[in-house]
Parts: structure tokens; sequence; C-alpha cells
């Protein structure tokens, strides 16, 4: 069987709760978590027939909104 590099690009949209002084610190937060925290997991070398190491080659990030919580909502 051969070998091949696949590149891949993938997005995925979702909302996390963040606790915050503003509206601006809260978006600053959520970059910082999902630069930190997001990206490919790396148990899905071997398991799933991935071959190596997997490099990162592009990500984007950016906030769509964000508002503070109140019981409404």
């Amino acid at each position: 069987m051969r070998t091949y590099r696949v590149g891949v690009c993938y997005e995925e949209g979702f909302v996390m709760k963040v606790k915050a002084a503003s509206k601006e610190d809260a978006e600053e937060k959520a970059k910082v978590i999902c630069d930190e925290y997001s990206g490919v997991n790396e148990s899905m070398i071997d398991a799933k027939g991935i071959i190596g190491k997997i490099d990162t080659v592009h990500r984007d990030l950016f906030t769509q909104d964000a508002e503070e919580e109140t019981d409404e909502n």
C-alpha cells in the first residue's frame, strides 16, 4: 500500500462561556483557549492509519460575537 500526504482544511464553529471583565476580554480569552487547545488530536496517529507526525499548515481563527449572559439567555 502507498503512503500519501493529504492536506485538509477543516472549519468548525462553536460557542463557549468565558468569565471575563469585558466583551473584549472575553473574545481575547476565547482566542487564547482555541489557539492553545484546538487542533488535530494526536491520538489519531497509528489508530487511524496515519503515519508519523501531523503538521498543522493552516489555522483560521476569529470571534463572531460576544454577549453578556443573563437569566434570559
